[in-house]
């Protein structure tokens, strides 16, 4: 596993094949194959296409998640994001437009 120093992984064509932890707020932009793990809040943007599970503090996701999202706070799912396998958090919002596949765990 990887740590990232650097806030931000954006990148066109860029593709992890891993997983990825954050030791602070982080934006993801670019696709990864493997977990994408955040110690505080964690943004997939469009561009994004995780191909694994994906946990912090905070989570926005406006991409694609393939594995599950846990939040230990907040969760936003963006009206373009498509989320399949889950969602674990204690406080959940779907914006209209988002798609969303899977079992969901809110409290």
């Amino acid at each position: 596993m990887s740590v990232a120093e650097n806030r931000s992984l954006e990148a066109k064509g860029l593709q992890i094949w891993g997983d990825v932890r954050f030791r602070a707020d982080a934006l993801i932009g670019v696709g990864v194959k493997g977990g994408v793990q955040g110690a505080e809040k964690i943004i997939v943007t469009q561009d994004a296409v995780i191909e694994g599970a994906v946990e912090g503090s905070d989570v926005k996701i406006e991409g694609q998640v393939q594995g599950g999202v846990s939040g230990r706070g907040q969760v936003w799912i963006g009206a373009k994001a498509k989320v399949k396998v889950g969602c674990c958090a204690r406080s959940l919002r779907i914006e209209p437009g988002a798609e969303f596949r899977g079992e969901l765990q809110v409290g």
